[in-house]
């Protein structure tokens, strides 16, 4: 059966009963259409007709009322569920890493953390610990034109000019100036041929084991590089960052958004830190950023929560933000009480380039120093300090070179 078409013939046939009960109760209310006699029948025949006419109304109406077809129930629209949205892929893990509790010197994680890699920038937070502890913040620099032909970044340093040492050590952690790092390591130790053996009796003084090179202050590996830049561990720059945070005003370098001051070509200057963990990683303090095109990118990153630090080095790292953060997070999730076994970073020792209190001279390596001639003679670097150990280390520092013609190098006083 079509729809609709139910209920048509009871319908009609209430209809047909309609018209004869109207036509009766007219003839019955017309005499001269029924006869007198016939009225009474008449009357009888009107009431039945009627009464079967509403009879069938109802019929009628139960039959439409059970035959038409039910509209159809508006759709119910359903929320859209979207599916939970899965966490973003882990990084490809970096070329090397260690994780490391900069307070306890525990080592949590580490992968080929002990073989020693091109690092790029990075490498510049050991350039400033030798600095910084063995020359004065507020000593004069002269820029040499080796200095100046160093390439970006850069602050545009030129020969000739003189800047303040702590105006240039914010430019070599901020913004990773070539040119202050190269200013700054023939200041402090006359060359930077000179520098590396001060930066090999550091490296001998805070424990590093991996057989480290150190020659660049700058972290280079091309060929503007110190006889082809260095190569050092994630464990041993571990080792150095311990260092490096034990010094505060160098914490407060890295951890400072921007850096004002005038510089020495006389024009105002800002610099930005451009490392995102200050932004984007809760209780993150630094520290440094590095890549060049043969080592990748690499990222030095400490946090500090809940009276803890944490220390992440990531080396040739796909993704070195993402990496170290989930090097941190992981770090901060480890209890102290469960570090027992595992693996140790020596104690720090702050000082100068030597500590013969507690070391004996590290081996002094042969330099080459320029000469006036053009020529190259063999230079020994000597340094000689007297460290007094407590809580907060006061040093007393001196160093001097042999074969060179400035006497000594400025005395240092540290509390």
């Amino acid at each position: 059966m079509r729809p609709g078409r139910t209920g048509a013939r009871p319908s009609a046939l209430v209809a047909v009963v309609a018209v004869v009960a109207v036509a009766a109760g007219v003839a019955v209310g017309n005499r001269h259409v029924v006869p007198a006699t016939l009225l009474p029948v008449s009357r009888a025949v009107a009431v039945v007709f009627a009464a079967l006419a509403l009879v069938l109304v109802g019929v009628g109406a139960a039959s439409g009322v059970a035959a038409a077809p039910a509209a159809p129930a508006a759709p119910v629209r359903q929320a859209q569920t979207q599916p939970p949205a899965s966490p973003p892929p882990a990084p490809p893990p970096p070329r090397a890493w260690a994780l490391v509790d900069a307070d306890t010197g525990a080592v949590l994680d580490g992968g080929r953390d002990r073989e020693p890699q091109l690092v790029a920038s990075v490498f510049k937070v050991l350039t400033a610990v030798a600095i910084v502890e063995n020359l004065e913040a507020e000593a004069d620099v002269t820029v040499s034109s080796r200095a100046e032909g160093m390439p970006a970044r850069k602050i545009n340093l030129k020969a000739g000019q003189v800047w303040q040492a702590d105006d240039l050590l914010y430019a070599l952690l901020l913004v990773s100036a070539n040119d202050a790092a190269v200013a700054l390591a023939e200041r402090t130790a006359g060359t930077l041929e000179a520098f590396g053996g001060m930066l090999d009796a550091t490296a001998a003084r805070l424990g590093m084991a991996d057989r480290p090179v150190l020659r660049d202050p700058a972290g280079l590996d091309d060929e503007f590089s110190v006889d082809g830049g260095n190569r050092i561990s994630a464990r041993d720059l571990a080792i150095a960052t311990r260092a490096f945070l034990a010094y505060p005003e160098l914490t407060a370098i890295v951890s400072a958004p921007d850096y004002r001051f005038a510089g020495g070509d006389g024009n105002p200057h800002r610099l930005l830190n451009h490392n995102r963990l200050l932004k984007t990683y809760p209780g993150a303090v630094g520290i440094k950023t590095g890549y060049t095109k043969k080592a990748g990118h690499s990222l030095i990153a400490a946090a500090r929560r809940d009276g803890r630090t944490m220390i992440a080095v990531v080396i040739g790292a796909a993704d070195p933000y993402g990496s170290a953060v989930g090097l941190l997070d992981k770090g901060f999730a480890t209890p102290v009480q469960t570090q027992g076994e595992f693996d140790r970073l020596p104690e720090v020792r702050l000082g100068t380039a030597a500590d013969p209190v507690t070391h004996a001279p590290p081996l002094a390596r042969p330099v080459s120093t320029p000469t006036g001639g053009g020529r190259s003679t063999g230079g020994v670097v000597f340094p000689v300090a007297l460290l007094v150990v407590g809580a907060t280390p006061a040093l007393v520092i001196l160093s001097r070179r042999s074969r060179q013609r400035r006497s000594g190098e400025a005395a240092l006083w540290r509390a």
